[in-house]
């Protein structure tokens, strides 16, 4: 019996300072929560209609509550979230800047890529019955706007079981939205089916919106709000970028190597079937996933360098004296 009472009074807080711990612990779990809230709440209104000024306010708020509120161990996904959503935003408005849209280069690269034809008129006219979704269709389409979480849940998964590799992924994902971002607003490019509406091209659909419309009206639309599509930014093409980016990111590891693989070559050929870019498009996006992976290599390097206290220098090419 002595020995219970003993054992219970051990299990609870023996004095006012435990409880004091106890109680800062579930104050700032509750501080964290409120944050996360804060947080989530401000990058869904940064998507309604209101001024840039006030989007890019919204924007580092809503930073600096991910910050708090996911702790430590998890402060670089407040980065990764905030400069993806900062990259929706201001990817809406990239064609705003008074740049006039470009049909004919690209339109003429692709031509003599192929020798005088287009894939995607040629893949279409073969096998795509308006607006029938068949079986290539459904596939096609899967891959396609599977883009839309398949690099979140792949820095999740990296975040998990591989810090190192998802800091090189997450520098490498972003750099590869803000390239892509930079080109369209410099040279906002058309997309095959908006050549082919402006008659520079034989009939290209597209067949996605004409096929989910005709299911369920209004989706699609209500997608392209949400994510903050730009109709003008196909080149280069961030569908066949992000997809090569994970291959480099996943190619250490065995299995995953061609899973990731197999998934950047379907998107590649489901983005022109489906009329949404060219291939000369995926070929730029190609260059700019590589670009990006360069880039966040050697970023990651030099802030693990930076963390470490070491100094990188450049080498000193000055000739010695000599010593006699």
């Amino acid at each position: 019996m002595t020995t219970s009472v003993q054992t219970v009074r051990r299990a609870a807080p023996a004095n006012l300072k435990e409880w004091g711990i106890v109680a800062r612990h579930a104050l700032l779990t509750v501080m964290r929560a409120v944050a996360l809230i804060l947080a989530i709440y401000m990058l869904a209104r940064v998507r309604g209609n209101v001024s840039i000024l006030m989007q890019l306010w919204a924007v580092v708020f809503a930073m600096g509550f991910l910050y708090v509120g996911l702790g430590r161990g998890a402060r670089s996904w407040a980065f990764y979230v905030v400069f993806f959503t900062l990259f929706a935003m201001l990817r809406a408005h990239a064609d705003e800047i008074g740049t006039p849209v470009q049909f004919d280069y690209v339109i003429t690269a692709e031509k003599a890529l192929f020798l005088g034809w287009y894939p995607q008129t040629w893949l279409q006219d073969t096998f795509y019955t308006y607006p029938t979704a068949g079986v290539l269709e459904i596939y096609t389409m899967s891959i396609y706007l599977s883009y839309f979480f398949a690099p979140h849940i792949i820095a999740l998964l990296l975040w998990k079981l591989d810090r190192e590799n998802f800091r090189l992924f997450a520098a490498g994902f972003l750099i590869t939205l803000y390239i892509g971002l930079m080109v369209s607003a410099l040279v906002p490019t058309a997309p095959p089916w908006m050549a082919s509406e402006a008659g520079k091209l034989p009939v290209v659909y597209q067949i996605v919106p004409d096929i989910l419309n005709e299911q369920a009206p209004g989706l699609y639309q209500a997608g392209e709000n949400t994510a903050g599509s730009n109709p003008v930014a196909a080149m280069p093409s961030l569908h066949a970028g992000i997809p090569w980016l994970m291959v480099l990111a996943l190619w250490r590891y065995r299995y995953a190597r061609w899973a990731a693989l197999w998934y950047a070559l379907s998107m590649t050929f489901a983005i022109v079937y489906l009329g949404e870019h060219y291939a000369i498009d995926s070929l730029a996006g190609l260059a700019a996933a590589a670009l990006a992976w360069f880039g966040a290599r050697r970023l990651v390097a030099w802030r693990a360098a930076q963390s470490a206290g070491v100094k990188v220098k450049a080498p000193d090419t000055a000739p010695q004296p000599v010593t006699p």
